[in-house]
């Protein structure tokens, strides 16, 4: 069994001379494309491996979003048992594929499905990068994304979250678009797809929308550039309108037919529009140093990108006879510089700074550092040229290490996800034990307040399509709405135990006075009739059904 501690000397000192080796591997030696990105994806594995087997709760949305998988695989109808709020349905649903596997309903199972999804959106965009800047490009550009996601302790930036599944969609997309921007004939499947991946992102997360939204458009741009007649490119374009239509309509019928229309639009639709609809996206602007700083090793890759640029474009109006950039080579330039601007305005439109956020920036920033890379090569062949990206890149590398070894001489953690004295297993505390006393795996549960790791440690569904009651407590123009729809499920469910879980011990919702669940009168009734009060455990008021209070497992 892996064990990792506090201060996992011996495996940190691994993994920097992985990573150092990894940069003397691509610059330095001859080897496939395919040995390369196994070696690299293979050293992110590992350099990411103590969250991979750390079986705790890192982010509170990983809870809610396990459990969301959870009850999808016994209830597939979204809205009706399962909610994600902000989090968009095909994050909770793909939390269901690693049970495929035979693997539990845990943190360690979404976070190997977290890592798939970025070694995949990496590998797409490598792809990408190469199709239009070259190999050695497209290698330097992916040597520094890859060390800050695997040398980060942010826990937003190592636990399963909800940009994740949108990453890779658009990282497929910006695959395909390379391949239909450089092929007079691109095949209707691949346009198809293309459509497909599009239309998903919004269900993965409506916060993506402008992403995809600008790399619909510039797919468009690019079919209506091809040197073809206008029947195909009009054919073209209806079938990339097509697919991007399909999954959406059918997820919006599949609502419908289960009466569950209003619910999509009021709760998905009209509920994303009102997240951050209070703030001064200006201010949210200006306080974007503030949001990098929180980053750290991300926002040190943004400003790494951002001087890599202005070198590339002072490189560029140095070189003697510099070549015309062409069509082709405006639209790609266009394309990242409007992908980086939507990916900006996602990151900054609601003003919460979350770290996770910066995902959606991973695609862009890619493509802005390969084609820096290609411009600063545009006169290759001198000794400086072929010893700058080895520097250069030691240099961010020795950032991120030189952190670390700072961080050990002060006696901060090198990994704050130790699991010497846990191992594997879930964490059960006693009000979870008291939960198993009285229910079973697989049945619902009802967890007022926010702790969704309840859910997880007991591995049970939720009872209400909110796991956690933030939108029922804070006051907004939807609170009635959806103090009702809480309502409305409990009694639906009728869970074998209840928890209030107001109070020192919960996120954000702490004042049992006020924010406990007597807040809904009906609902309080509801449980002051058919439930009996247990006690507290862990600062929780635990209340099970009375038919349960004889119940043996």
């Amino acid at each position: 069994m892996l064990r990792f501690d506090t201060f996992p000397v011996f495996y940190w000192l691994l993994c920097c001379l992985l990573c150092f080796g990894l940069i003397w591997v691509t610059l330095r030696t001859r080897i496939s494309d395919s040995v390369l990105l196994a070696l690299s994806l293979g050293t992110l594995f590992i350099l990411r491996l103590p969250t991979l087997v750390y079986n705790r709760e890192i982010n509170p949305d990983e809870s809610q979003m396990i459990t969301q998988g959870h009850t999808l695989a016994v209830d597939p109808v979204y809205f009706r048992s399962v909610d994600g709020t902000t989090i968009g349905p095909l994050d909770s649903y793909a939390l269901i594929l690693p049970s495929w596997l035979g693997l539990s309903y845990n943190y360690i199972s979404a976070r190997l499905l977290a890592f798939g999804l970025i070694a995949l959106s990496l590998l797409f965009l490598y792809k990408a990068a190469q199709r239009w800047f070259g190999q050695l490009p497209a290698r330097l550009a992916l040597l520094p994304i890859l060390f800050t996601l695997g040398l980060t302790q942010s826990g937003d930036l190592l636990s399963y979250c909800s940009e994740l599944v949108p990453l890779f969609l658009l990282s497929l997309g910006t695959w395909l678009f390379s391949k239909i921007d450089t092929n007079t004939h691109p095949a209707y499947t691949t346009l198809f797809l293309l459509g497909l991946l599009l239309g998903m992102v919004p269900l993965g997360k409506i916060q993506g929308a402008p992403v995809a939204a600008v790399l619909g458009l510039f797919t468009a741009i690019s079919i209506i550039k091809q040197p073809v007649a206008l029947p195909p490119k009009l054919s073209r374009l209806v079938i990339l309108g097509i697919g991007a239509l399909i999954i959406p309509a059918a997820f919006i019928a599949i609502a419908w037919l289960n009466g569950l229309y209003n619910d999509f639009w009021l709760f998905y639709i009209e509920g994303n529009l009102r997240y951050g609809g209070n703030t001064n996206h200006w201010q949210n602007i200006l306080n974007f140093p503030r949001h990098m700083a929180k980053g750290e090793e991300f926002g040190w890759l943004l400003t790494f990108s951002a001087v890599l640029t202005i070198a590339a474009v002072v490189r560029y109006l140095a070189v003697p006879r510099r070549s015309v950039v062409s069509g082709q080579w405006a639209v790609r330039l266009s394309f990242i510089g409007f992908s980086l601007l939507a990916a900006f305005y996602a990151v900054t439109r609601t003003g919460t700074e979350f770290v996770h956020y910066f995902f959606f920036m991973v695609g862009p920033v890619f493509l802005l550092l390969a084609l820096g890379w290609r411009i600063g090569m545009m006169s290759s062949g001198t000794a400086i040229s072929q010893w700058v990206p080895i520097v250069v890149t030691l240099l961010f590398l020795s950032l991120i290490v030189g952190k670390g070894a700072l961080n050990y001489a002060r006696n901060i953690p090198l990994n704050f996800y130790p699991n010497n004295m846990a191992g594997f297993s879930t964490p059960q505390p006693p009000i979870v034990q008291q939960i198993r006393k009285y229910a079973k795996t697989g049945e619902p549960l009802v967890v007022w307040g926010w702790r969704c790791d309840y859910y997880v440690s007991a591995k049970m569904t939720q009872g209400t399509a909110e796991n956690h009651s933030e939108r029922c407590v804070f006051e907004s123009p939807m609170t009635p709405v959806y103090q009702q729809r809480y309502l409305k499920d409990f009694l639906r469910s009728v869970p074998p135990v209840f928890v209030d879980a107001v109070g020192s011990q919960s996120h954000w919702i702490m004042d049992r006075k006020t924010q406990g669940h007597e807040i809904i009168k009906p609902l309080a009734a509801f449980v002051q009739a058919h439930y009996k009060y247990m006690g507290l455990y862990n600062d929780a008021r635990l209340y099970v059904r009375k038919d349960r209070l004889n119940y043996v497992d």
